[in-house]
């Protein structure tokens, strides 16, 4: 009997990971929530600010590589509307698994025609701003399109309760990092 309870018992916390709502804990998406980075090459701030656009809808203003974003939750991946195409496309598939590699295109500066691969689920991600260490934050690695030179996105961080903490952009320079300094 004591075998079946601890059975059931890790089936149901199994089951509760895999809620449709489990990896939304990883991009905490409220009107008003905003998180705040730092360019460690250059200084200067960036802000990305969440607002309410709909029922279940909400605008992203200041994403990586996006000025402004309307984005909603289909099970454990955010989709962001394709104004172009007038559809919902998948941006960040955070319940997939380690491994995954998807294609995102959206009529955004650095999203078209991007290759998207979730690198890891359980990376470290250090930040020396904060002096702080996010563990178990999920890295997704982006390859972006080809036909942009000297541009584009290679990697976003988002950390478990937090949400983004760490972006790379390529520039002509040189690859650009932004972290956390506050949210």
């Amino acid at each position: 009997m004591r075998r079946l309870v601890v059975a059931v018992a890790l089936v149901a916390a199994a089951s509760a990971a895999a809620l449709p709502g489990g990896s939304r804990h990883y991009f905490p998406l409220a009107p008003g929530k905003e998180w705040t980075f730092e360019n460690r090459q250059y200084g200067g701030e960036e802000t990305i600010t969440v607002a309410r656009a709909g029922a279940g809808v909400y605008r992203l203003d200041g994403f990586p590589g996006a000025q402004s974003l309307r984005v909603r939750w289909l099970g454990q991946t955010l989709q962001a509307w394709d104004t172009k195409d007038r559809r919902w496309e998948g941006l960040l598939r955070l319940g997939a698994p380690a491994g995954t590699t998807y294609s995102v295109d959206l009529p955004q500066p650095l999203w078209s025609n991007v290759r998207v691969t979730v690198a890891s689920r359980r990376a470290a991600v250090n930040n020396p701003v904060l002096r702080r260490t996010f563990s178990g934050a999920i890295r997704f690695a982006l390859r972006p399109d080809p036909d942009l030179a000297d541009a584009g996105l290679t990697g976003i961080w988002f950390a478990p309760g937090i949400g983004p903490v760490r972006w790379i952009e390529q520039s002509i320079a040189g690859p650009v990092e932004h972290v956390l300094t506050g949210n």
